[in-house]
């Protein structure tokens, strides 16, 4: 007979599994991919064959493929290109419009700040894998960062690179095409080729860095969105209400997306966190413990 504490342990590991499960992503920024490919002298279909991924439905807006899929595959995409920044690459290609709908609300903020926010609230709508969080740097600047949930997650250092060029392209959206940031960090080894990087960021580039992200100066934050169309986001709002319900988070999805952006700003805490979902911290053990989870 299976003890409670066996069968609360198994009931977790089983949660686990469903958590990575659950975390997805929009074949949106892999589109770019066949083309890339064959530019780079590499025939696409073996290669998304041999990953498992199917290149029809990279045609198909509704697709979403595993968090870990997606690694795997710029990550096999790099290796048979012999092309380390195959993942910048891949986010130069894809630009904003990788990020689904949250891609295209951004462009209709009153400010960059109101922009970002956007950006971030809506991006779990795209890619469940990870999020992007924004957060101080010192007196005078600010940090916009990707962070992927699992740290074990194949083609980690691909994934990131590719976040990191994509929200380089959102700033350049939102401030105009020569925006540049202060620094860049990237979590990933310095690769042997630097001068790509240097050459899309036009930035000083910390390599090692803690974590992935995009440094500059708070004041870009209340510049002015041009072009924005309030009628334009409230449509794009009500369109991400309909997604949201049509594919509800867990309790359990919720903290880890909190607990995820924490770790870069702020030591993190289950009061934190509670605070952060709108909930009491004995309402939120009480969930997650229903889901498995602690």
């Amino acid at each position: 007979m299976t003890s409670p504490r066996t069968a609360r342990t198994l009931a977790r590991a089983s949660a686990r599994s469903v958590l990575h499960a659950s975390a997805d992503m929009s074949v949106a920024p892999l589109r770019a991919i066949p083309a890339l490919l064959r530019e780079l002298g590499v025939e696409p279909a073996s290669l998304l064959e041999r990953v498992g991924v199917d290149q029809v439905a990279l045609a198909d807006d509704s697709s979403r493929v595993p968090f870990g899929l997606v690694g795997r595959l710029i990550e096999e995409c790099a290796v048979a290109s012999s092309c380390a920044h195959f993942g910048l690459l891949l986010g130069i290609r894809s630009g904003p419009a990788a990020a689904g709908i949250a891609g295209h609300l951004f462009r209709h903020a009153d400010s960059v700040h109101a922009a970002l926010r956007l950006f971030i609230a809506h991006l779990h709508l795209h890619d469940r894998g990870g999020v992007v969080a924004l957060s101080p740097q010192g007196a005078e600047d600010v940090e916009l960062s990707y962070v992927i949930h699992h740290p074990n997650t194949p083609g980690t250092a691909q994934i990131l690179d590719a976040s990191i060029a994509i929200a380089c392209s959102v700033m350049r959206s939102l401030c105009g095409a020569q925006w540049t940031p202060s620094e860049v960090l990237l979590s990933r080894e310095r690769p042997r080729m630097v001068a790509p990087f240097r050459s899309f960021f036009r930035a000083p580039i910390r390599f090692d860095a803690p974590h992935s992200a995009l440094i500059f100066p708070a004041r870009h934050l209340d510049q002015p969105v041009a072009g924005a169309d309030p009628a334009a986001r409230a449509r794009l709002l009500a369109l991400a209400v309909e997604l949201d319900a049509a594919r509800p988070a867990t309790v359990t999805e919720l903290t880890i997306r909190a607990l995820t952006r924490m770790v870069i700003a702020t030591p993190p805490s289950s009061d934190k966190v509670a605070e952060v979902l709108g909930i009491k911290s004995r309402r939120l053990r009480e969930r997650l413990e229903v889901e498995g989870s602690s």
